[in-house]
């Protein structure tokens, strides 16, 4: 090597690792993440697909419909070979596994609102037979509730994690931050989308709860570890997910902010879906509630506050160490916890 090319390599090294960091972070053209798990549409329309994974036909019981949040894409329940929710329900042996998966709104669907959302998850539990094992994800959580109270039969259990139910309790930082941020803030946000609350928007609020953490923590974290592919391949999965901006419907988007985190009228009882009043001492069926404790967003108290309103004579309380989403797509999680979760579910079917 010439002293002039060995010279060119050790200036021109740091702008090569500038570049590979900018390409893994901010310059990442990000992919639609994809489902694994292999599954049938059963239904599709403006708004969501029902995916349809299959299951032991022969075990019976009622089938187990999985409800995502409507914000970030869907495919959250189904990672990964190794980190699914789908695909550990379908190893713990239910009659059919399946899962709504929400679309990114657009025009059509901007003026879709809670009661719309409820709707679909009503025929979606038809599409199964009538009667299912509901598992809520996040804000997936409080609209199964919701479902559930208005049509309690159903419902065969009911299983929430980490969806808030009290959205007034604990110390969580969304909760405070809705409090003090004027509601024609958000009508702003909204009005900018185009009637959509964009996603990249969306993005940057959780962003802004943890900004330590994102800002500086995970980039100098990315830096130092551009060297080691395996643990840049499983960041870039998570990433790609994270910033897939999914956009959610104004009308609905607005509603949430003001019924729910402002004036939280579902434990105040005076929450409606088509003019019927959401009453949670219909949910009788048995519960199960997981939480985690590292929870910044839910914090387990808005889950958990759901045993003083309803009448559920069996619930499984379970605490998972683990942050929002870690709660139901960690590996820990879905190794050590959730086998035993939906054990507990199938044992209510007798």
């Amino acid at each position: 090597m010439s002293v002039e090319s060995g010279t060119f390599e050790v200036l021109a090294e740091p702008w090569v690792r500038w570049r590979r960091f900018a390409e893994e972070t901010f310059l990442r053209r990000r992919p639609e993440p994809a489902w694994h798990t292999p599954s049938r549409v059963l239904v599709e329309d403006a708004a969501h697909r029902l995916r349809d994974f299959g299951g032991s036909r022969d075990s019976g019981g009622p089938p187990l419909l999985v409800v995502p949040p409507e914000v970030n894409h869907s495919a959250i329940v189904d990672f990964g070979p190794r980190q699914s929710l789908v695909r550990t329900a379908l190893d713990a042996g239910f009659s059919r596994v399946a899962a709504v998966e929400w679309k990114s709104a657009v025009a059509e669907t901007a003026d879709r609102d809670v009661d719309d959302s409820i709707e679909t998850l009503q025929a979606a539990i038809r599409t199964l037979g009538g009667r299912v094992h509901l598992v809520g994800l996040c804000q997936g959580g409080w609209e199964s509730a919701i479902a559930a109270a208005l049509d309690p039969s159903a419902v065969a259990t009911l299983t929430l994690v980490a969806a808030p139910i009290d959205f007034h309790a604990g110390r969580g930082a969304l909760r405070r931050v809705v409090q003090v941020t004027p509601l024609p803030v958000y009508e702003a946000l909204v009005r900018a989308g185009g009637g959509v609350m964009r996603g990249e928007f969306i993005t940057a609020g959780f962003d802004n709860l943890l900004p330590f953490e994102r800002y500086l923590l995970k980039p100098l974290v990315v830096w130092n570890r551009l060297d080691d592919e395996p643990w840049l391949a499983r960041f870039r999965r998570l990433e790609d997910w994270y910033r897939w901006h999914k956009d959610l419907p104004g009308v609905q988007y607005l509603r949430v902010v003001r019924d729910l985190f402002r004036q939280n009228r579902l434990v105040a009882g005076t929450f409606e879906v088509r003019g019927r009043r959401v009453d949670l001492g219909r949910l009788a069926m048995p519960l199960a509630l997981v939480a985690g404790t590292k929870d910044h967003i839910t914090p387990p108290e808005q889950l958990f506050a759901l045993r003083d309103h309803a009448r559920a004579r069996r619930v499984l309380s379970v605490e998972i160490p683990a942050g929002h989403i870690g709660t139901f797509m960690g590996t820990e999680a879905l190794r050590d916890h959730w086998p035993g979760i939906f054990r507990w579910l199938r044992g209510q079917e007798a």
